[in-house]
């Protein structure tokens, strides 16, 4: 569950272009860490690297702004789902 929760963090934070996303910094992994207590950089980039090798996949990357928490909330779990993602990513 808390991988799935780095995945939400680095789609609602990443700032996205059609082919490149910002490198996390330690001021994102901050901010996450209000939220998600124990949250650090090395999770930002690996949640980052399981957005890349996978999300790209059957559609292109989503802006964060372009759904709301709530709506990611939902979004996330269907979608780590039809991208087979295991239980500890």
């Amino acid at each position: 569950m808390r991988k799935k929760l780095v995945v939400l963090f680095v789609i609602v934070l990443a700032a996205c272009a059609p082919a490149k996303l910002l490198v996390p910094s330690q001021a994102d992994a901050d901010r996450g860490a209000q939220k998600f207590p124990g949250y650090n950089l090395g999770e930002l980039n690996q949640g980052k690297s399981i957005y890349v090798s996978h999300c790209n996949k059957c559609h292109k990357y989503k802006v964060p702004e372009s759904r709301n928490e709530a709506k990611w909330d939902k979004v996330i779990p269907v979608m780590a789902k039809r991208a087979k993602l295991d239980s500890t990513q």
